[in-house]
């Protein structure tokens, strides 16, 4: 038995229902207070449907008992801590996991006498999404631990190493990172449907599984 502060969004479009208004907040909140209480400082072992309290069940009971009442819900997503988590459209179950490392760069093909052509470095923040559908006996998708464990490989050659003496690398900069990490992990987790890679705060690049071609060395 441990525990988790879980934190919850719920994700509403207005196309799916028949308001003629966006989403109101306040009948958002309606609608999750009664969940609320039934969740908060509870076992959720001993709560009905919640026996096996994975991420990816929370967030498929969550659906189901919001769907009924917000027929705009589109999607939920559940943080089990605040590097992993998953995510439920009444359909597919996806999960995520982050990691943050920090690489010295530079820029190949800058513009001449741009500074990011020199060696310069970044704290980056990569989170792995993965699609699967659920194992009804573990009650999840992938293990956690199992993503970690074969992604650890990749981030070890990638954590405080000079990303401009890797091979196959095309160049320093974030769309070219993300589809070297995209094609280095998606051999060692199948699963791997996307890759979101920022080198600051709100700037970087997001590689979905149809749009990761082959990464060639330059």
């Amino acid at each position: 038995m441990h525990g988790h502060g879980f934190e919850v969004v719920i994700h509403a479009n207005q196309d799916l229902g028949a308001r003629h208004m966006s989403i109101d907040y306040d009948h958002l909140d309606e609608l999750w207070a009664p969940l609320h209480f039934e969740l908060n400082y509870h076992s959720l072992n001993e709560i009905e449907g919640l026996q096996n309290p994975t991420s990816e069940v929370i967030a498929a009971w969550i659906w189901r008992k919001l769907k009924v009442g917000l027929p705009e819900l589109s999607w939920v997503t559940v943080y089990e801590t605040a590097s992993c988590g998953a995510n439920f459209d009444g359909r597919e179950y996806r999960i995520w996991k982050e990691f943050s490392f920090d690489s010295a760069t530079a820029l190949r093909h800058a513009p001449q006498g741009n500074a990011r052509g020199g060696l310069h470095g970044h704290t980056y923040q990569l989170r792995l999404h993965m699609k699967a559908p659920l194992d009804e006996a573990m009650g999840w998708t992938i293990d956690f631990g199992d993503v970690k464990k074969n992604f650890d490989p990749i981030f070890k050659a990638l954590d405080h190493q000079p990303l401009t003496e890797m091979d196959g690398l095309r160049d320093g900069d974030t769309g070219s990172l993300a589809a070297w990490i995209f094609a280095q992990a998606r051999p060692k987790i199948p699963e791997l449907s996307r890759v979101d890679l920022y080198e600051t705060p709100g700037c970087g690049t997001l590689l979905a599984e149809s749009l990761a071609g082959p990464c060639m060395p330059v």
